[in-house]
C-alpha cells in the first residue's frame, strides 16, 4: 500500500547509512549501493561551439519542475582557460532526463550570434558555475542566485586579473546580471557550490575547495545575502590517515533527503602511487609555493582519477564519509568516464534518485603509470546514473534471520513505512515503548508479514491495526528480517 500523495506528508526517514538511527542490530549486513548508468551516457554532449570541449554539471543545477514536468539544468558550457576563452553557464530541458534540448535563448551573444542556449558568459574564465533557486528572497528579480569562479580587470595584480568566486542573480534561470563588484571572495579556491536545490530556510550555505594543508581541502561558510559571506571558511573535509598518499578532497555537493542530510563528496586521487614520504615532501612544497596538486610533469599529463564517495551530516557542519568507495563506478578503459565520476546534487522525480554527474576518458593510459605520459583530450561531459527510492544502503539479511533496533523517537505520524526488498523473504514489525518494552497490540507475533519488493510498504498488525493510536508517544521500532534488504523506514502523517 503506498500513501496519498494529497493526503499524507512525510513526517520522518530513517536511512541506514550509518549508526545514527540504530540503537541495537544482529544478524545483518550493511551493503551500500551504486546508482544504475544511463545505456545512452553521456546524455548531456559537448556538441555546440561554444561548448568547446565541456558540457559538464557537477557543480550545476538539474531540477526537476512538477509543475511543467520537465527536467532543467544549468551547467557549465566550454573549458576554462584563462581570459576570453569564452567559458559560460548553458541551459538545457528534458522531458525523461535523458534526451536533452538545447533551446536557441537569444540571450548572450557568442562570435557574432545569439542564436544559442548560453545564459550566462565569463569576464575572465568561468569555472564551475552553481545556481540555487531561492524560495526567501522576497524579491523576485533574485529567485535565481549562482556562484562561479571568474574576475575583473585589476591593474595591480600580476597577470591583470583579480580573480574569486563570483555570484549573479536572475528571475528565471535564464536573463542574468552579475553582482557589480565581482568577485565577492577573492582569492580562495575554484569551486563553490550551494547546499541544496534551494533554500526552503535559514541562511545560505556554501561548500567550497580550498588550498589547505598543501592540498584541496574542503570548506563551508554561510550568509545571509548570497554575497557577504562568512570567511575565512571552515574546514570540514582533509584527506586523513585512511587515505592513501596523494589524496586531496575536492568538493562537496549536499543536500537534504527528506531531513537526512547527505553529500556527494569529491576524492582526487594522484597518481602514480606515491609513498606517504615522497606525498610528504610534495605537500611541503606546496605549502611553500602556494601550488596545488603533483609536480609539473605529472600533473601536466592529468595522471589522476577523481570520484565521488558518499557522506552524510546531522547538521552540514560535522560530516562523516560513510563508504570509502566509489559511489558512481569508473567506466572500463577507454570509456567516456574512465578516469572522472564526480556527482552533482542529487534530485529525486518519479520515485527515483538521479544523479548527474561530470565524467572524463584518458583513452588508453589508465590509472597505475608510474611516470609522465602523453594523454589525449578527452571531453568532459555529463552521464546519468540512478537508484530507486532511499536506496542509498540497506540492512541485509541472508539465509538466516536479522533484527535491528531503532533509537526512541517521538512517533510525530499517523503511518509506518517501510522500503523494503523482501522477495523471497519477509519482515515483521513490532512497536516498543522508550524502555526497550513491546507495546501490546504491536507485537512481532501480531504483525502482517511484509513480503516482495516495495518502496512503500505500510506497517500493520492483527485486524488492520496500525500506529495512529501511538501519534506523540517517544517509541522504538524492531524490525526481524527474513531473506530481506531493509533500505528505509518512514513516518507519515496528514497533511
Amino acid at each position: 500500500m503506498s500513501p496519498n500523495p494529497a493526503k499524507d506528508r512525510l513526517v520522518a526517514k530513517m536511512l541506514f547509512l550509518d549508526d545514527r538511527f540504530i540503537e541495537e542490530m544482529s544478524g545483518l549486513t550493511r551493503r551500500f549501493h551504486q546508482p544504475v548508468k544511463c545505456a545512452r551516457n553521456p546524455v548531456i554532449r559537448a556538441d555546440r561551439s561554444w561548448e568547446g570541449q565541456a558540457a559538464f554539471v557537477d557543480t550545476g543545477l538539474v531540477i526537476y519542475d512538477q509543475r511543467e514536468r520537465m527536467f532543467k539544468a544549468w551547467y557549465q558550457g566550454g573549458a576554462c582557460h584563462g581570459p576570453d576563452d569564452g567559458s559560460n553557464m548553458c541551459y538545457a530541458a528534458s522531458s525523461d532526463g535523458i534526451q536533452w534540448d538545447k533551446p536557441s535563448l537569444g540571450q548572450v551573444e557568442f562570435e557574432g550570434s545569439k542564436d544559442n542556449n548560453i545564459v550566462l558568459m565569463a569576464r575572465c574564465m568561468m569555472h564551475d558555475p552553481a545556481p540555487v533557486i531561492d524560495r526567501l528572497d522576497g524579491d523576485e528579480r533574485r529567485r535565481f542566485k549562482a556562484v562561479w569562479w571568474d574576475g575583473r580587470e585589476d591593474a595591480s595584480q600580476r597577470d591583470g586579473w583579480l580573480l574569486g568566486h563570483c555570484v549573479g542573480f536572475s528571475p528565471d534561470g535564464i536573463c542574468w546580471n552579475e553582482q557589480a563588484d565581482n568577485p565577492v571572495w577573492p582569492g580562495d579556491g575554484e569551486v563553490a557550490v550551494p547546499f541544496g536545490l534551494d533554500r526552503q530556510t535559514g541562511r545560505f550555505v556554501m561548500y567550497s575547495s580550498a588550498d589547505g594543508y598543501g592540498m584541496r581541502v574542503t570548506g563551508r561558510s554561510e550568509s545571509d545575502d548570497f554575497v557577504h559571506w562568512d570567511l575565512p571558511p571552515d574546514l570540514v573535509f582533509r584527506s586523513d590517515d585512511l587515505d592513501p598518499p596523494g589524496t586531496e578532497i575536492g568538493g562537496l555537493c549536499g543536500i537534504d533527503y527528506d531531513g537526512v542530510i547527505l553529500g556527494m563528496l569529491w576524492v582526487i586521487r594522484n597518481l602514480p602511487p606515491f609513498t606517504a614520504e615522497q606525498w610528504q615532501e610534495i605537500v611541503d612544497r606546496n605549502i611553500r609555493q602556494g601550488f596545488l596538486g603533483p609536480p609539473n610533469a605529472l600533473n601536466a599529463t592529468r595522471c589522476r582519477i577523481m570520484h565521488t564517495e558518499l557522506a552524510a551530516s546531522v547538521d552540514g557542519v560535522g560530516w562523516r564519509r560513510v563508504c570509502r568507495q566509489p559511489f558512481i563506478p569508473y567506466g572500463p578503459q577507454g570509456s567516456w568516464d574512465e578516469c572522472i565520476a564526480l556527482a552533482a546534487r542529487p534530485l529525486v522525480a518519479n520515485d527515483r534518485i538521479y544523479i548527474y554527474y561530470t565524467g572524463q576518458g584518458r583513452t588508453r593510459e589508465t590509472p597505475g603509470c608510474r611516470k609522465a605520459q602523453s594523454i589525449a583530450d578527452w571531453p568532459v561531459e555529463t552521464g546519468l546514473a540512478t537508484l530507486r527510492l532511499d536506496r542509498f544502503a540497506s540492512l541485509d539479511a541472508g539465509a538466516a534471520s536479522g533484527a535491528v533496533m531503532t533509537k526512541d523517537f517521538r512517533l510525530g505520524g499517523t503511518a509506518l513505512f517501510i522500503n523494503v526488498d523482501a522477495f523471497g523473504g519477509s519482515v515483521r514489525v513490532e512497536v516498543l515503548d522508550r524502555r526497550g518494552r513491546p507495546i501490546p497490540g504491536f507485537t512481532a507475533g501480531r504483525a502482517e508479514p511484509i513480503t516482495g519488493d516495495q518502496l512503500r510498504a505500510k506497517v500493520a498488525w492483527a485486524f488492520g491495526v496500525d500506529v495512529r493510536g501511538l501519534c506523540g508517544r517517544r517509541v522504538k521500532v524492531r524490525l526481524l528480517l527474513e531473506k530481506a534488504r531493509l533500505y528505509s523506514i518512514s513516518v507519515l502523517g496528514r497533511a
